[in-house]
């Protein structure tokens, strides 16, 4: 009797779940026993499918948990700001000009991931415009 196809999809999900909750939190979310897990991290070297669709969605996950980060830091930032306005005195104009100054930093690189995940960069970053 053939064995059945492994889903290399449902695998790389498995392992990207480990990577970041852990062995035991994967498998049971996943109804898989640890073995089985520990299989699919073998497969990862010989497996060119698995491997891909591994990158694939760890590459997803990462750029997702830094894109929540940022709004959630840009947001906390903007409401600093309205407080201290809100609260302005004679000493505190360089504390907002500060926080000012962060926000701006911040904007600048939600920017820069809107435009990257957009896929609009061609640079080759030899100077030239591509």
């Amino acid at each position: 009797m053939a064995t059945p196809k492994r889903d290399n999809l449902r695998a790389a999900r498995a392992l990207v779940d480990a990577a970041l909750q852990g062995d035991a939190q994967a498998c049971a979310s996943h109804g898989i026993a640890l073995r089985t897990l520990q299989n699919y991290r073998k497969l990862l070297n010989t497996d060119e499918e698995l491997a891909r669709f591994y990158a694939e969605l760890s590459r997803t996950v990462i750029t997702q948990n830094w894109a929540n980060e940022l709004n959630l830091t840009l947001t906390v930032a903007i409401r600093k700001q309205g407080e201290m306005i809100r609260g302005i005195d004679g000493s505190s104009a360089d504390t907002i000009s500060a926080v000012t100054g962060a926000i701006k930093a911040l904007s600048e690189i939600a920017i820069t991931r809107d435009v990257l995940r957009a896929g609009e960069v061609n640079d080759a970053g030899d100077g030239d415009a591509d």
